[in-house]
């Protein structure tokens, strides 16, 4: 019986650190989703709308969710 080999647990390379760090300025839809659906639910707290405001602009490169996420944030915006 053969086992796989296990992927090694061991430092991150230096591209995924400059990718992560790259990720984490760049606006995103993951954050601006995640925002207008809490909205939705309740009352943003500073720091969300602060996440909100920023990741508004969503993905530079694309508009993957921009109609998704516009339909959302009217729906946040009708239930206040």
């Amino acid at each position: 019986m053969s086992h796989s080999p296990k992927p090694k647990k061991g430092k991150r390379s230096a591209i995924d650190v400059f990718f992560d760090a790259v990720g984490a300025m760049v606006p995103s839809c993951g954050p601006a989703m995640r925002m207008v659906e809490l909205g939705q639910q309740r009352p943003l707290k500073l720091g969300e709308k602060f996440v909100l405001l920023y990741n508004t602009p969503l993905c530079p490169h694309c508009n993957c969710n921009r109609a998704k996420f516009n339909e959302e944030k009217a729906k946040m915006r009708s239930a206040r």
